[in-house]
């Protein structure tokens, strides 16, 4: 059998949905200025003896105001992790997660 490469665009979009359906939001761009180019992809090559890719992503995301950052970044990056292995089958290595913004509701 052959090896399956995923692109970062698809890893992006994973994410993105990934992020909103934790935030309860259809669009977290129009809602909260939470946009895909706040993702970033690695993406790592799999050695001889893996067979799967592993991937690392860096999310940056905004907080509502009064929160725990960081409980708030652990569920994200939890729920993240969760739904890109489920989906894709690969290994995410972690998930970091950049409080860039605090917002009201």
């Amino acid at each position: 059998m052959g090896r399956i490469e995923i692109n970062a665009n698809v890893y992006q979009e994973i994410v993105y949905r990934s992020v909103c359906e934790f935030l309860g939001l259809e669009d977290a761009e129009n809602t909260m200025n939470f946009k895909k180019s706040n993702i970033i992809v690695e993406k790592f090559q799999p050695s001889e003896d893996e067979d799967k890719e592993r991937v690392k992503f860096t999310v940056q995301v905004p907080a509502r105001f009064e929160s725990n950052f960081i409980e708030y970044a652990n569920n994200i990056a939890c729920h993240v992790k969760s739904k890109v292995e489920e989906i894709t089958g690969m290994f995410v290595e972690c998930v970091n997660i950049r409080v860039a913004d605090v917002i009201n509701e």
